[in-house]
């Protein structure tokens, strides 16, 4: 499903080792890009989270997180995710 509330940048924006930061009536969401670090056995991936109100990512309590593959399927599931942690937000 598309999301025109939610802009998300295509994934060779997020290869390129770049974050994103967005928001949808007060559901505020944040995706970074994490390179795979062989040394410490971690895959690469896109790490997620939300947050509610009105202080930036850094200063605010996380609502929800979650990590996804570094690939279009990864990119496409944060899409999704992102949906569903939006309903949970508007119920609220």
């Amino acid at each position: 499903m598309a999301l025109p509330d939610f802009p998300i940048p295509g994934i060779h924006f997020f290869i390129s080792d770049n974050a994103f930061c967005g928001s949808h009536k007060g559901l505020n969401y944040r995706i970074t890009p994490v390179k795979a670090k062989a040394e410490e056995d971690i895959d690469s991936h896109f790490a997620v989270f939300t947050w509610y109100g009105m202080l930036s990512s850094e200063l605010a309590e996380k609502q929800a997180e979650a990590t996804f593959p570094l690939d279009t399927d990864g990119l496409d599931a944060v899409k999704a995710w992102l949906e569903e942690q939006y309903k949970v937000y508007s119920e609220k």
